[in-house]
């Protein structure tokens, strides 16, 4: 009988080490399991991270906007603007003068008693006279070729953050007429909900307060985040020393990108 209750007494010790050591060696397994399991985590970044959320909308409803915005590309490819070519302006030749001519302007022939004057042969000065004006007057006519646009200024596309990128050329051309035309090239922007092109005086553009300072100009809506495009500068603008073009997100306030211009 004793050595059943010995049994008995070992075996509910065992059992009593093993359900002890349970929650033991589970606490173990929780602490040292981050040692040997990899948790993958590939979260986008927020795309209203940087935005300014108005009073009437919240963080969710501005992600939204932005998350559709950025699902539709616009592709847009416009041509560098070019000056008609003027038509040249042509001088008919004047005519020689004819032989009728000369011989009505002869002097007359002298009177028998006084002496002949010397006879000079002016026909062969008078017609290359008359040849070279008609070729520097066909010269002076003659519309000179068109020069073609000129660069004033470039730049190329940074991005505004990690998330608001923006790459291409910026360039400011003056056509043959005076005009100014700022000139996207070979651009692609991620694509956000009213995205504007600014011209701001700011040399460099680190943040939405470098955007919209005293001076700036807004050139209306960017016409597609991918491909190259035109936009023209207000008549008698006068062009910064030292300035920036920005794609800005109007409504929420975020730089997409920006370009520090430098003369050509």
């Amino acid at each position: 009988m004793s050595g059943r209750v010995r049994f008995y007494r070992r075996r509910g010790f065992i059992i009593g080490a093993v359900l002890a050591a349970v929650p033991i060696l589970a606490l173990g397994w929780w602490l040292a399991s981050p040692l040997f399991i990899d948790r993958v985590v590939d979260e986008p970044f927020p795309r209203a991270a940087m935005a300014v959320v108005p009073d009437d909308m919240t963080m969710e409803q501005v992600e939204q906007i932005m998350t559709e915005a950025e699902a539709e590309d616009a592709m847009v490819d416009e041509p560098m603007p070019q000056m008609p070519e003027p038509e040249p302006e042509t001088t008919e030749p004047a005519a020689p003068p004819s032989s009728q001519t000369t011989a009505e302007a002869a002097p007359e022939e002298p009177m028998a008693d006084e002496p002949a004057p010397e006879t000079t042969e002016p026909a062969a000065v008078t017609t290359a006279a008359v040849t070279t004006a008609v070729a520097t007057t066909a010269v002076a006519t003659t519309a000179a070729p068109p020069s073609g646009p000129t660069l004033l200024a470039q730049g190329m596309f940074v991005d505004g953050d990690s998330y608001h990128t923006a790459s291409g050329d910026v360039k400011v051309y003056r056509l043959e007429d005076g005009a100014l035309v700022l000139r996207l090239e070979d651009i692609e922007v991620r694509n956000g909900p009213d995205l504007n092109v600014i011209v701001t005086p700011s040399p460099t553009v680190a943040g939405r307060g470098d955007v919209r300072v005293e001076g700036h100009l807004d050139l209306g809506d960017l016409k597609g985040n991918i491909g190259s495009q035109n936009y023209d500068l207000p008549a008698g603008y006068a062009l910064p020393d030292e300035f920036s073009v920005v794609v800005f997100c109007v409504p929420f306030q975020v730089v997409f990108g920006s370009a520090e211009m430098r003369p050509a």
